[in-house]
């Protein structure tokens, strides 16, 4: 599975998150997404981005962090920042 970020008004694709760690399909390497690294912060209970990615039922932005909170069927929160 994977994310993909985009601008609310023209549509157009800033970012995409998913299990491989490369930008293409939507343009996003023209900016800073690019070389970031998305991490998982876990507490004890440690899963692989592709699992993360899998079965995604909530999804929030928070603006002021510029992170991505994303909940899965399992109950489980992951925190993507750059």
């Amino acid at each position: 599975g994977s994310i993909n970020v985009s601008n609310i008004l023209t549509g157009k694709c800033l970012a995409k998150i998913r299990a491989a760690n490369s930008c293409s399909g939507c343009g996003c390497c023209s900016g800073r997404n690019c070389n970031s690294k998305k991490r998982i912060q876990a507490s004890s209970i440690r899963s692989t981005v592709a699992e993360a990615l899998e079965d995604i039922t909530a999804l929030f932005y928070d603006e002021e962090r510029n992170e991505i909170y994303t909940g899965n069927r399992h109950g489980l929160v992951h925190v993507w920042s750059n």
